[in-house]
């Protein structure tokens, strides 16, 4: 009795350092998660790629998994959820999630092994943890991820986040085209019916391929919070600059292409923050539509070549645009549409 009432003090004053201090350790431990896998990734030889690729993704979930373990102290109330219960979504999930690696598998004809498997179990568990925490019985979890149960919006608003950057590559290939520029040669893709594969991919890379992986962490908790303190697009300028750091180890180890020259190409990432920060905020904070954003502009890169200077500089307008609509250099406390 004595030791746990000695130690509600020492753990309460933790909590109110770690809130102090919350999106300063968010993007310490994120990257320390990240790059200590990939760091360890780049030391052995992996011969399977497909495998290689897994283990990658199970890196890129750091930004996510963070910030539910951040908020999950900051906020360890618990409560019963109402509906269905954590471990039935999870199951849920889980199967779901399962489902669609393993048809990407099929699909895609990859090479199943044993580091396969075991990179697949894990990840597969990853992407069933975010969906469900939603269902959670921490507090601080449950309000992390509501943004993903604000699924009641106008659907121009998912048509925008969908569309937004596949119409951005076909009219700056166009433009480049006009200008005499060099658009890259078609990217091979398996020989099934294109619609379905582009519908398994768009939800493949939902699960795994960055969006869920990232977004509860750099918009649900980075930029929910820092834009209550700076501006939304100060907040959109500081995640933009962090998360292209963020990727630059794979630019480093060869799994993302131009090495170093690709690693100072992120900087275009600081635009591409600002158009979801603004998708974030106009919609009520819902994750859906950033998600959706993600997905469709990763998925894209499957199917659609693109030349990169034009495509990013349309982008940068897009941003620009975006970021004068909304005066997202407004604090959100005198700017509440931002």
């Amino acid at each position: 009795m004595i030791a746990t009432e000695a130690s509600a003090p020492g753990a309460s004053r933790a909590r109110a350092w770690i809130a102090r201090n919350d999106i300063r350790l968010f993007f310490l431990a994120s990257f320390v998660f990240s790059w200590t896998i990939y760091g360890i990734l780049s030391l052995i030889h992996i011969e399977n790629q497909t495998t290689l690729s897994r283990w990658l993704l199970i890196a890129a979930y750091g930004p996510s998994l963070v910030a539910i373990l951040i908020s999950a102290v900051l906020k360890p109330a618990t409560s019963p959820s109402r509906g269905l219960s954590f471990k039935a979504l999870f199951a849920l999930a889980f199967a779901a999630a399962a489902a669609v690696e393993c048809l990407d598998h099929w699909w895609w004809n990859h090479r199943i092994d044993k580091g396969l498997v075991a990179a697949d179990l894990i990840l597969v568990s990853m992407a069933a943890l975010v969906l469900s925490g939603v269902r959670f019985p921490k507090q601080g979890i449950r309000e992390l991820l509501s943004g993903m149960t604000r699924w009641r919006l106008s659907a121009g608003w998912y048509l925008l986040a969908i569309g937004l950057w596949p119409a951005i590559v076909v009219g700056g290939n166009a433009l480049a085209e006009a200008a005499g520029l060099g658009v890259p040669n078609k990217p091979w893709y398996p020989s099934v019916p294109l619609a379905p594969l582009v519908v398994e991919s768009f939800f493949w890379y939902l699960l795994f391929g960055g969006p869920l992986n990232e977004e509860a962490g750099w918009r649900g908790f980075a930029q929910a919070r820092l834009q209550q303190r700076l501006s939304p697009l100060s907040g959109a300028v500081i995640i933009g600059a962090l998360w292209g750091l963020w990727h630059v180890p794979l630019h480093l180890m060869g799994f993302y292409p131009m090495g170093a020259v690709g690693a100072v190409i992120r900087i275009f990432s600081i635009p591409l923050a600002v158009v979801f920060a603004w998708l974030f905020n106009r919609t009520g904070q819902s994750l859906l539509p950033v998600l959706c954003l993600h997905s469709a502009r990763n998925t894209t890169s499957l199917f659609l070549p693109r030349n990169f200077v034009v495509t990013e500089l349309l982008m940068l307008l897009v941003a620009a645009g975006v970021a004068f609509a909304g005066k997202m250099w407004r604090p959100l406390r005198r700017n509440g549409d931002a």
